[in-house]
């Protein structure tokens, strides 16, 4: 009887646990070509990419099956840089996700030659 009662307590004290931990989603963050730095939109530096962030995951955003979250910036090591919207939406589907920022080609300046 008491073992019983002791395995019983045991599963509700699991349950109870599994209950409580908060959803989250994976996001890679990436850049091509590779070397590129992570920033947040003020210019705090978040770090190289690849940039593994963690995002909690509340009731609205599993429900409406994405998550809003706020936009970023990838600067290489040439100067170039790539900035998301404001807002970056991320589809919730139970899968890692992976968002790629790929560095702008610099647009070769117009030589204007003239024949005399």
């Amino acid at each position: 009887m008491r073992r019983g009662i002791a395995e019983t307590i045991l599963i509700l004290l699991m349950f109870a646990a599994g209950c409580g931990q908060t959803k989250q989603v994976k996001v890679t963050y990436r850049s091509d070509p590779p070397g590129g730095t992570l920033y947040k939109q003020n210019g705090e530096v978040w770090g190289q990419c690849p940039k593994v962030l963690w995002y909690d995951l509340d009731e609205e955003a599993i429900e409406n099956g994405y998550l809003d979250a706020k936009g970023l910036i990838v600067r290489w090591p040439s100067g170039s840089g790539k900035r998301s919207g404001d807002l970056i939406r991320i589809k919730v589907n139970g899968t890692d996700r992976r968002v790629t920022f790929i560095q702008p080609r610099i647009a070769a300046k117009a030589v204007e030659t003239s024949a005399e």
